[in-house]
């Protein structure tokens, strides 16, 4: 014989069973609540930087980032999977992240090959690798220089930006023999990037 105790646990298992099954299923396919699956975002990564030979005995400084624009998630797909106006809010790395976890692949993807669009702007702008270099190590090493550029002595870092659109900046390592001291102060200084001296 079964209690009125267990009989309001049964049922009431059974009845939590149905819309928790309904829920899994929704969230697997992206829709959770009646709210859309949110968009991956990309988490601050570990930078390299390298150098090769520069202008009159330097080394002009790049990121380990790619030497070509990587490909994007069309926007329409990106608004089909987390809803209206949500491209305006993603990172280029936010869209790399979720393509390299598998979330969009072959078709879904716009290839930056037009030199004049905004994607290709803003990965020159932010993510070529001498931009970035540039920028990750500006934020160490450019106080008290005036914009657009300048030498921070103490290094030998010559910081620019070139006057062009899109925007391209470079930094240079004057003197080579000072790579290892270069990367003895970042070290010192964060750990979520390195100086490569080999």
């Amino acid at each position: 014989m079964i209690s009125r105790r267990n009989f309001l646990q049964t049922a009431a298992v059974g009845t939590m069973a149905t819309p928790l099954a309904d829920m899994a299923k929704a969230s697997d396919d992206g829709v959770a609540n009646g709210e859309r699956r949110r968009p991956l975002r990309a988490e601050p990564k570990h930078r390299i930087i390298r150098a090769r030979s520069g202008s009159g005995g330097g080394l002009r400084l790049f990121s380990d980032g790619s030497q070509e624009p990587r490909p994007l998630i069309r926007t329409e797909l990106l608004e089909a999977a987390f809803g209206k106006g949500v491209g305006q809010s993603l990172s280029q790395p936010d869209h790399w992240k979720m393509i390299d976890e598998g979330w969009f692949s072959g078709d879904d993807l716009l290839e930056v090959t037009d030199l004049a669009s905004w994607e290709y702007a803003v990965w020159q702008a932010n993510y070529h690798p001498e931009c970035e270099a540039h920028d990750l190590l500006h934020e160490f090493f450019a106080a008290g220089l005036w914009p657009g550029g300048g030498t921070n002595e103490d290094l030998g870092l010559a910081f620019a930006e070139h006057p062009c659109t899109p925007r391209f900046a470079t930094l240079d390592l004057l003197h080579r023999d000072r790579l290892p001291d270069l990367a003895m102060h970042v070290a010192d200084l964060t750990e979520w990037i390195s100086i490569e001296t080999s």
